[in-house]
């Protein structure tokens, strides 16, 4: 029986994809036993400057406050419970891969002088050329709500996700909704379980 192998080499420039369209958003909650509704007022979280990129996840979070059934009243007006905002965004360096790679395909034969055999075949590709770099958002928002009265903590929840491009003002409009959505997904959600939404 005579054994033949055969090997070839191709080259193939293809695109590929850099990054995913979306990260998903990381959430972990703590809760007491019972989370009541009512009237509740927003405010910033210690260390948080109550300025334009505060009223933007305030927005986000009054809205996702108002689908869990809370009425918002004015920061400085009584309420049943206080939801203190806070939120941190740290820049992160990404170096892209090239969207070019060559492939090396082979292939081995294996047979008799009938013609019978098996083919077998594999290939592998690395990138050519230099990636691009690029400069990713990683967020955070935090979430506290506490009875007014006696300032007992209720509920507690935090969310980071990234931003793929994204820096500067245009952070907090992009991310804010989308933590806060994802903070407030299944609300009150399981103590002390970190969860990822899509």
């Amino acid at each position: 029986m005579r054994r033949a192998i055969l090997l070839t080499a191709a080259l193939m420039v293809t695109g590929c994809a850099t990054a995913p369209a979306s990260f998903p958003t990381e959430v972990t909650r703590y809760r007491a036993d019972e989370v009541g509704r009512g009237t509740i007022a927003l405010m910033p979280d210690e260390g948080i400057d109550n300025g334009p990129e505060y009223q933007v996840y305030a927005l986000a979070v009054g809205d996702a406050l108002t689908k869990q059934g809370y009425t918002l009243v004015p920061d400085g007006s009584k309420s049943v419970y206080v939801a203190m905002i806070g939120f941190h965004t740290e820049a992160r360096p990404v170096r892209e891969r090239s969207p070019f790679s060559i492939g090396l395909g082979g292939g081995t034969w294996s047979g008799n002088r009938d013609g019978g055999g098996v083919g077998l075949g594999g290939g592998v590709s690395f990138p050519i050329g230099r990636g691009r770099d690029r400069e990713d958002a990683l967020s955070m928002l935090s979430v506290k709500i506490n009875q007014r009265q006696g300032d007992l903590g209720v509920w507690e929840g935090r969310a980071q996700s990234r931003a793929i491009g994204v820096v500067g003002n245009a952070v907090a409009d992009k991310l804010a909704p989308k933590l806060a959505t994802a903070l407030f997904t299944g609300f009150p959600g399981e103590s002390g379980r970190t969860i990822e939404v899509k």
